[in-house]
This record gives C-alpha cells, sequence and structure tokens, in this order.
C-alpha cells in the first residue's frame, strides 16, 4: 500500500515538474520570437535599430512591445526596466528608452564614445 502512495505522489510530482518546464519554456520561446516578425519585415538588417523620426514619435506611456513595433527592432536590455537602440546612420548616437511598470516614462538621446560593436 505505501509502495502504490509512493508511486502516486512520484508522478503527481514529476507532473507538475514537466508542465511547469513546459510553462517555462513557452513563456521564454513567445518572450524570444514575439518581435522575429517585425524585424523580419525590413529589408536591411540596419532597419532594426531606431532613428529621430522613430524617436519623436515615442510618446510616455507606451509599452516595450509598442516601442519595438515603432523602432521596427528589439532594443539592447541594459538593466531591469532600461533598453538602448543604438541610431539607423550614426555610430555616436543612442537612444536610452526607461520604462516603469512596463510603460515608457523616460527617452533621451545618448552620445557615444569609443568603437562601434557594429
Amino acid at each position: 500500500m505505501n509502495k502504490n502512495r509512493y508511486r502516486r505522489n512520484l508522478l503527481a510530482l514529476l507532473f507538475i515538474l514537466i508542465t511547469a518546464i513546459v510553462v517555462f519554456v513557452s513563456k521564454w520561446y513567445f518572450e524570444v520570437n514575439q518581435y522575429h516578425d517585425i524585424e523580419e519585415e525590413n529589408s536591411y538588417s540596419w532597419q532594426r535599430y531606431m532613428n529621430e523620426d522613430e524617436f519623436a514619435k515615442l510618446e510616455d506611456g507606451m509599452s516595450y512591445s509598442d516601442v519595438v513595433q515603432v523602432a521596427k527592432g528589439r532594443g539592447e536590455k541594459l538593466s531591469k526596466d532600461v533598453y538602448i537602440w543604438e541610431d539607423e546612420l550614426l555610430l555616436t548616437q543612442a537612444y536610452e528608452i526607461r520604462f516603469q511598470d512596463g510603460k515608457l516614462d523616460q527617452k533621451k538621446i545618448i552620445q557615444k564614445r569609443g568603437y562601434s560593436t557594429r
């Protein structure tokens, strides 16, 4: 009797573990690939960066997803709520976007120094 109870508990634990793994992997896959279609619409890879016209379209309260749609590409995550987009043309300029509670809170143009990583 104890052997059957042990097996049932083990199977239940295994089911919970597998379910948790599936949920985690699905969430990760969605987060990584949800912007793939937006970036694929660009004719050239540099178009996934931001330009000054796109930067001017950004408004307080926009979500990260809204910003990605405007820029036509993902930003590089600097910290929990801060992302940076390189400029499409200027290697010495970038756009820093800060979010608070998932909404655009602050945006600024930053001047970069040193060598480009592109």
